[in-house]
């Protein structure tokens, strides 16, 4: 079978009564601190730069996240840090403004203990999974110190206050060569060498720095991703160079247990390179104007890497980050399983939505007839990526309310099959899309 002609719609359709109503879509128009941010810098600085500095700033209103022990990941709007489950690398620790929860590819998040702490910053012992520390701001105000858990976020105490503290580091990383070294971002850089319980300032970081990165083979060896580049401390923080020959926005930088260092450069892409020489790589630049914030890598899979957008979204990558697919289903999203989804979708749709789901009219992808819109594009160039998962495969067994011409397929497809066509329309998506899906494409729209 294939999708219905539009010969096919007009005899199983009456015709669009042009006299109803449409339902009105309502933008909402409201100022967040992204917006101020943006407006006050972007008159001072680089337009540029301007944009990701105020974007940094800025976070996503986070919904109800506290009275629900499990919500969906999509309403986790404000992720400041993440890390990957080694015993199951589909799962991954969140450190929120609202607690740490733990999230799978099933688009379900449980919250991990009773806190609801604002985590601006999270870090895990890289030879002791059960360990993590963090810091930030506690419910009522202030700032939390240096937090210790020992059972994997169930509970936390407090074991330093820091130097001039207590501290609320925005960037925390332990160093992979030696895990009692920690460095923390406050008030300038700050080491502690006897995993976290004494504190000394080790000197400033570089101007609005936005990340930090411990190095794999030595502990004095420091990284920090920043507005005005990418850069590397060899002496444990007091003398900085430049890492990477442009000197533009960086907003995050990690390095791999094998000593690779990842960054993503503003304008430029992501970027690897090697610890023992660099040699930088571009390993994908199709970003848009979205770029990750955060960046975990799988331990057990290091071309398994998974990213938080700039919107809140959460993006993998199976392939070293030359692609990217949603965190969401990610684990069962192999290229055996596209391609099967493909078939079903060139069966059932190709005919109306085009091959490559580029749309009945590409060239009027809102064009109307007597009959109702014109099938859309499904790829990057119009709205498929402004619904979620569910309300696609929603709209392919049950039709479109708002567009006759749009049939229920329920009686010729099954609810996995409808899954399995939107898992191939997101196949054709870039980053930026996936990282605007659903309820957050009102952030990307300006």
């Amino acid at each position: 079978m294939r999708c219905p002609s539009m010969r096919d719609r007009r005899r199983q359709e009456p015709p669009h009564d042009k006299t109803h109503p449409m339902i009105p879509l309502i933008r909402m128009e409201f100022q967040t601190m992204h917006e101020l941010v943006r407006n006050t810098v972007k008159t001072a600085l680089h337009p540029v730069a301007a944009s990701v500095l105020g974007l940094l700033a800025a976070g996503f209103p986070i919904v109800g996240a506290a009275v629900a022990e499990t919500i969906p990941i999509d309403r986790i709007a404000h992720i400041h840090d993440l890390t990957v489950d080694p015993d199951d690398g589909s799962r991954l620790y969140l450190a929120t403004h609202d607690g740490l929860f733990v999230a799978g590819p099933d688009e379900k998040a449980t919250r991990v203990g009773g806190s609801t702490d604002d985590l601006m910053s999270f870090a895990v012992d890289p030879t002791n999974f059960d360990v993590f520390f963090a810091s930030g701001h506690p419910v009522g105000g202030g700032n939390l110190g240096v937090m210790e858990s020992r059972d994997r976020g169930a509970t936390w105490q407090r074991i330093a206050g820091g130097d001039g503290g207590p501290v609320d580091f925005h960037a925390v990383t332990v160093s992979q060569a030696d895990p009692k070294v920690i460095y923390g971002m406050f008030k300038g850089l700050q080491v502690s060498r006897d995993g976290g319980r004494t504190w000394r300032n080790a000197g400033p970081v570089p101007e609005k720095t936005f990340d930090l990165a411990g190095s794999a083979r030595d502990p004095d060896t420091i990284y920090a991703a920043a507005m005005g580049g990418l850069f590397v401390s060899r002496d444990g923080g007091r003398n900085w160079s430049p890492a990477f020959i442009q000197q533009r926005p960086t907003t995050l930088v990690e390095v791999s247990a094998e000593g690779r260092v990842y960054a993503f450069v503003y304008g430029v892409g992501l970027m690897v390179g090697e610890e023992s020489g660099f040699g930088w790589e571009v390993r994908s630049n199709e970003f848009g104007n979205r770029y990750p914030v955060k960046m975990a890598i799988d331990p057990n899979d290091p071309d398994r890497i998974h990213v938080v957008a700039d919107t809140g979204a959460i993006v993998t990558s199976k392939d070293g980050g030359r692609s990217w697919v949603s965190y969401m289903g990610h684990d069962r999203e192999t290229p055996e399983f596209v391609a099967g989804a493909r078939k079903v979708y060139e069966e059932y749709c190709q005919a109306c939505h085009g091959r490559n789901g580029v749309g009945e009219r590409p060239e009027d992808k809102h064009g109307q007839d007597d009959y109702g819109f014109v099938a859309p594009p499904l790829d990057n160039s119009s709205h498929g990526w402004h619904h979620a998962d569910g309300n696609l495969a929603h709209t392919i067994l049950n039709g479109s309310s708002r567009n006759p011409r749009m049939l229920p397929f329920k009686d010729i497809l099954a609810e996995e099959d409808a899954t399995s066509v939107v898992a191939y329309i997101k196949s054709l998506w870039n980053f930026g899309s996936l990282a605007c899906q659903g309820a957050r494409h009102m952030k990307c729209m300006h």
